[in-house]
């Protein structure tokens, strides 16, 4: 596969050609529609098969996966066009595999329980994980309420494996530094929302956690990486992965609220694995 980007005078038939790739396929990979116009500096994805299949009647990714010996995920992942779905009509060009494998890397996607399904259907195949944004607690530690069990069911059919993402946002939309320093010196609410969180990843269907405790007193950083090593203790017998979001730190010592607890080599060593939060 090639990231082509557009030059002046550039048009798909010129690209098709240059890349011996069937115009057909370079449309569906990008999901251009007519009148196909391209634009200066526009990267176009222009898929190199090395073996691709003409749908017949009757057939289904199901029975095509079959008989080529690979998975009806592995078709949708190639075959990006079909968002997800196993609908295929008579005619339509699947690519079936491209040559070998570079490598493996791990892939995470956001995404709230309110999510356009359409949406979730089409990058649910691409996705390791499927972070759902995001669970609050109570002084208690109890878990406030929110419903992703079609979240993770949908996460689990197509592969990837559902994480229920735990963070101190407060009623108004902003991480907390009282609510994390309150749970991380209480022993008993600490205790009671680790309960709490093992039994609703059991309930909904998750396969562990992600948290995101941001804004913490830098006097906290010990007590936030216990937290995450005991949140460990209790769910790796069960399976559970325990993920930790990280603040972009460039140095140990950097200073600033976001930072100054997100102690790199403690939370690294607590839980499985971390998330650097470079998105921005």
């Amino acid at each position: 596969m090639v990231i082509h980007v557009v030059q002046p005078g550039d048009s798909l038939y010129r690209i098709a050609r240059a890349y011996q790739t069937p115009l057909p396929l370079l449309i569906q990979q990008n999901e251009l529609h007519e009148p196909y116009r391209l634009t200066p500096g526009q990267t176009v994805v222009v898929p190199q098969p090395m073996q691709t299949h003409t749908v017949r009647q009757g057939e289904t990714l199901t029975t095509i996966a079959a008989r080529y010996g690979t998975t009806v995920l592995a078709l949708l992942q190639n075959n990006p066009q079909l968002g997800g779905s196993d609908r295929i009509r008579t005619g339509q060009e699947l690519i079936i595999s491209y040559g070998p494998k570079l490598g493996k890397f791990a892939v995470n996607g956001y995404a709230y329980p309110s999510i356009d399904q359409q949406v979730l259907r089409k990058t649910l195949p691409y996705l390791t994980y499927l972070s759902v944004f995001s669970y609050g607690f109570d002084s208690l530690g109890r878990i406030l309420p929110q419903n992703a069990e079609n979240l993770t069911r949908l996460a689990r059919q197509y592969g990837a494996r559902p994480l229920l993402v735990l963070t101190t946002l407060g009623e108004d939309g902003q991480f907390s530094s009282a609510r994390a320093q309150q749970l991380l010196r209480d022993p008993t609410a600490r205790g009671a929302l680790i309960e709490n969180l093992a039994q609703t990843l059991a309930t909904q269907g998750f396969g562990g956690v992600d948290i995101d405790f941001e804004y913490i007193p830098a006097e906290d950083a010990a007590a936030y990486a216990d937290f995450i090593r005991a949140v460990r203790a209790r769910l790796e017998p069960s399976g559970y992965t325990v993920m930790v979001a990280l603040a972009p730190k460039t140095s140990a010592g950097q200073p600033g609220l976001l930072y100054e607890a997100h102690d790199y080599a403690a939370l690294g060593a607590a839980a499985d694995d971390v998330l650097l939060m470079t998105y921005e």
